[in-house]
């Protein structure tokens, strides 16, 4: 059995909530846990569940946050059932996060661009995930800004990988690129009072972490 887990996205600076990523969970054993094998998730069940949330939350946000590996966003069977939600969920937005993990076929330039265009006209937008992590680092993904929504940075991937004196600099600079190409920045990860205070002085509006809310089930 899956479900969606939430967890809120909020404007530090407005006091608002902004919407809630979607984080799917399986039930085994007796507990919820992450999912082995993403993939595996068969496509029609991940959209119907993520109707089901964002209609029931629709009163409450404008945007609802939904992963993909580069893999399924190339996927246009996923695409087709993507935009089919879409449609379904409005007024919600459909803001599709493409991780960081690495892609294992090949897929040219303009497949890409193809494929944001795509969701584009759909009334979906796109955000890259985890950015300065995996492979979606600035030279890989530096083409594609002209054609996305948004960027979100990973405090926790940084922590995790033991590179917090990167962060500093690293979240400057990604900062520096959201505002030249005007685009949102979300920083993820978000976990204490003194994660809050660092991002009030680089004055970063958008936010996300346990500070703010943990990943909770939505029934």
């Amino acid at each position: 059995m899956y479900r969606y887990f939430i967890q809120p996205i909020f404007n530090k600076y407005k006091g608002s909530l902004v919407g809630y990523e979607m984080l799917i969970r399986e039930y085994v054993n007796g507990h919820w846990r992450l999912p082995q094998c993403f993939s595996a998730i068969p496509k029609q069940v991940q959209s119907e569940l993520l109707v089901t949330v964002a209609q029931k939350l629709s009163r409450k946000i404008g945007f609802v946050y939904f992963n993909l590996t580069w893999e399924q966003f190339l996927d246009n069977e996923f695409a087709q059932i993507l935009i089919k939600t879409q449609k379904e969920i409005s007024p919600v937005t459909l803001v599709i996060e493409i991780i960081e993990e690495p892609v294992q076929s090949n897929y040219s330039f303009e497949q890409i661009i193809q494929q944001f265009n795509f969701y584009r006209q759909h009334g979906a937008l796109i955000t890259l995930d985890d950015v300065g992590t995996g492979i979606n680092t600035l030279e890989n993904i530096q083409g594609f800004l002209p054609y996305i929504f948004g960027l979100k940075f990973p405090l926790q991937n940084f922590r995790a990988e033991g590179r917090q004196e990167q962060i500093i600099t690293e979240l400057a600079t990604w900062k520096k690129i959201a505002d030249t190409n005007n685009i949102s920045l979300v920083v993820e990860g978000v976990e204490n009072e003194a994660d809050d205070q660092f991002l009030d002085n680089l004055e970063i509006s958008y936010r996300q972490g346990y500070h703010y809310g943990k990943p909770r089930l939505f029934e």
